[in-house]
């Protein structure tokens, strides 16, 4: 259970350490992106084009999937990574649907909610940890969690 929890803390972690740190970098790349992105930190307005919109989401899937990663490397358990989805999910429907739909585009909100749970399942299979069957999806687990 240790291993386990362990995972899933550590995932999350890396999630949002991973997004912050690929914002960063792409707004040191992309000086107009920082702009916008500064907007949204000091004013919370979300001035970033559809371009820029893109990127975020991107950015937010490369994150959901090296959470799923380490999840996997760490706890190797099949459930923790599960877990590890379900509370980003409910987390990012939380946010986006229901407290800033109206603060961001329609398809920003599902882009982001949408693929959260998919993209940390697909980090897990890309982990594929020795000796933990493969993740996919509708698979029940044991009580021990393999």
């Amino acid at each position: 259970m240790g291993r386990g929890v362990l995972g899933v803390v550590t995932g999350a972690v890396v999630w949002m350490v991973a997004f912050y740190a690929l914002a960063t970098g792409l707004a040191e790349l992309w000086p107009d992106y920082a702009v916008h992105a500064r907007q949204w930190v000091r004013d919370g307005v979300f001035t970033f084009t559809p371009g820029m919109a893109g990127c975020n989401l991107l950015l937010w899937a490369l994150s959901d999937i090296g959470a799923g990663w380490v999840a996997a490397k760490v706890s190797q358990r099949r459930a923790a990574v599960w877990v590890l989805a379900g509370l980003l999910g409910i987390y990012l429907a939380a946010v986006h649907v229901v407290l800033y739909w109206p603060h961001f585009p329609w398809w920003y909100n599902l882009g982001v909610v949408i693929p959260a749970v998919p993209a940390v399942l697909l980090g897990a299979r890309l982990a594929a940890v020795p000796g933990v069957a493969p993740f996919t999806p509708g698979e029940h687990t044991h009580a021990n969690g393999k």
